[in-house]
């Protein structure tokens, strides 16, 4: 059964004081989370450069605690890394943390190790690896983890910070707690996953199966064109609001729909949050999410 005179009807409203209640307790959780590193200043700060040639692009994982992640990828055969320790009150504290570098002829592993818990100093890392290289696991506690390029794969994680991504990737897996995920131009398989905060992504295409999730926060997808797809949305204290025709094929309520957008054979969309909206959205030109 078509429901396209039906596809503006999941708009529903979730109660005011829920509303209020969630924004209050949100805004509370990313404080306490962020805002030690997001206004502290730090007196002191040590770069390290390292330059390593590989003979393949293969696998890349870098660990972190304190500090955000930039990885880009590059034509050339080589890892670039740039990092930059800081410390917040004593300049011995710099040779508290170390950067331990394992490479082979196709790999690079970074860890970042801190010497005590606590320690006041964090390091910032912007890296470059060659095209195609696979990123088994780019993860940081405390900091914001940005990529862009083309790679293999792709694995990110932090706890206290938000995700942004953009390029071809065969498969995107992004995972926070405390902070919003920013995808766009993404090929491939797409795995979002967050707990307070928000997911946004934005596609010339839908290449590969599409998964968002999170708990205290909104889901926007924007599309260019017709997707052929499975579609499924769910939300507890929200609305849902989908610019495409729906052939429903499953269960239809005021907050969960299943169906068919075009053919529905193509790749499945799947979006799931408890307090927040879902939008599945046309759009238009270069209009940015």
């Amino acid at each position: 059964m078509s429901v396209r005179q039906h596809h503006n009807y999941y708009l529903a409203k979730a109660g005011k004081v829920s509303s209020i209640f969630f924004i209050v307790i949100f805004t509370l959780i990313i404080g306490a989370g962020c805002e030690e590193f997001a206004h502290s200043s730090y007196k002191y700060e040590e770069s390290f450069e390292q330059t390593i040639p590989v003979k393949e692009a293969g696998s890349f994982s870098l660990s972190n605690i304190n500090g955000s992640i930039t990885v880009t990828s590059s034509p050339e055969m080589e890892v670039v890394i740039k990092a930059t320790k800081y410390a917040r009150w004593k300049k011995e504290d710099l040779g508290k943390v170390r950067i331990e570098v394992v490479s082979g002829e196709k790999s690079v592993i970074i860890d970042t190790v801190y010497e005590r818990k606590n320690l006041q100093a964090k390091v910032e890392y912007e890296i470059k690896v060659p095209e195609n290289m696979a990123l088994e696991l780019v993860k940081t506690v405390n900091g914001k983890v940005n990529v862009s390029g083309k790679f293999d794969r792709a694995k990110l994680s932090t706890t206290n910070g938000g995700i942004t991504a953009q390029g071809d990737f065969h498969w995107l897996e992004g995972t926070t707690t405390n902070g919003s995920l920013n995808i766009s131009q993404v090929k491939g398989i797409v795995n979002l996953k967050t707990t307070n905060g928000s997911i946004k992504v934005e596609l010339d295409e839908v290449a590969g199966d599409l998964r968002a999730k999170t708990t205290n926060g909104s889901i926007t997808i924007k599309l260019a064109g017709q997707p052929d797809a499975q579609f499924f949305a769910r939300t507890t204290n929200g609305s849902i609001k989908v610019d495409y025709p729906v052939t429903v094929e499953g269960e239809i309520s005021r907050r969960r729909v299943e169906g068919r957008i075009g053919s529905g054979q193509g790749p499945k969309i799947e979006l799931k949050t408890t307090n927040g909206s879902i939008s599945l959205l046309k759009k238009q030109g270069h209009e940015p999410i």
